[in-house]
């Protein structure tokens, strides 16, 4: 299933990540990551382009991004212009309107992809531009067989461009991934046959509505996007990705039971936290929809 996966590394060029257990339930290793620095310079113009790159494989899968290509390239003779229909056509999918949750919903598509190698199973972006065809529910559901083992990976983007909102974003978030989970079959079950489902993956979700895929795993992710006002130590390189360190963790310490609400025990022990300080994140939305806008 790994030619199912979308190309990620060129975004993670600009991604500074790392595992660390942060001492918040469950008791593991969780990611921290943050837009990578080159030196003293935050490459955060190379993070959004590439970011942006990601769109038309978050909202068409590789047998739709082939077909759009060639027919567009069969009728132009052009590789330019069909390599520039197909991005016309994805950005057209994106509500102009909801910069904060579009970002953080392709950020965790990115993200599952490259950390966890799970290809994308439902898709929720193919049809936002009519509000009567939008699928809610998870943010990401994606899938991999692996040592003869079926995983699912339920995962969901909270990003808050509000100052000091990482204990709510974090709760909101535990929350959302405790009724993602609660509602998987129900959710399954109204899309499996509308075109949301990766069509190779078809037959994988068929046999899990039927009791007949066996054994199944489900690993829940929720990735934390926040606007982070803590200063960094800004000398050196590694100085500043040891203050990025720091921030998360200071921020993790600051969580109380409360802030897990009423995920219970066994569904939050299947729980990966992805945490993404962003310093001036509504500067970063802005080009962000700008640069849809543009198109």
């Amino acid at each position: 299933m790994k030619d199912l996966l979308s190309h990620t590394q060129s975004l993670f060029n600009h991604i500074y990540w790392f595992k660390q257990d942060f001492g918040i339930k469950p008791s593991k290793e969780h990611y921290g990551s943050a837009i990578n620095w080159t030196d003293i310079s935050e490459r955060k113009d190379e993070f959004v382009a590439e970011l942006m790159s990601t769109i038309a494989s978050w909202v068409y899968n590789k047998g739709d991004v082939k077909m759009i290509i060639d027919e567009r390239f069969a009728l132009t003779n052009d590789a330019g212009n069909a390599a520039n229909h197909l991005t016309n056509l994805a950005y057209a999918k994106f509500r102009k309107d909801r910069p904060q949750g579009q970002f953080g919903e392709l950020l965790l598509f990115n993200f599952m992809q490259h950390f966890f190698q799970a290809a994308p199973l439902l898709r929720k972006q193919p049809i936002t531009t009519s509000t009567g065809m939008e699928r809610f529910g998870a943010d990401a559901i994606h899938y991999k067989s692996e040592n003869g083992e079926h995983i699912m990976y339920l995962g969901e983007s909270k990003c808050y461009e509000s100052k000091y909102q990482f204990n709510k974003a974090f709760e909101k978030a535990v929350g959302s991934i405790s009724t993602t989970f609660s509602n998987l079959s129900k959710e399954l079950n109204l899309y499996v046959y509308d075109g949301f489902i990766e069509t190779r993956l078809e037959d994988v979700v068929k046999r899990y509505k039927a009791g007949t895929l066996d054994p199944v795993r489900f690993e829940l992710v929720c990735l934390i996007a926040y606007n982070e006002t803590k200063a960094l130590v800004k000398t050196k390189e590694d100085e500043i990705k040891k203050s990025i360190q720091d921030v998360i963790s200071e921020r993790c310490k600051g969580l109380e039971d409360k802030h897990y609400g009423a995920c219970e025990a066994h569904v939050l022990e299947r729980v990966n936290f992805i945490v993404f300080p962003i310093w001036a994140l509504d500067e970063l939305l802005d080009t962000f929809k700008n640069s849809i806008g543009a198109r």
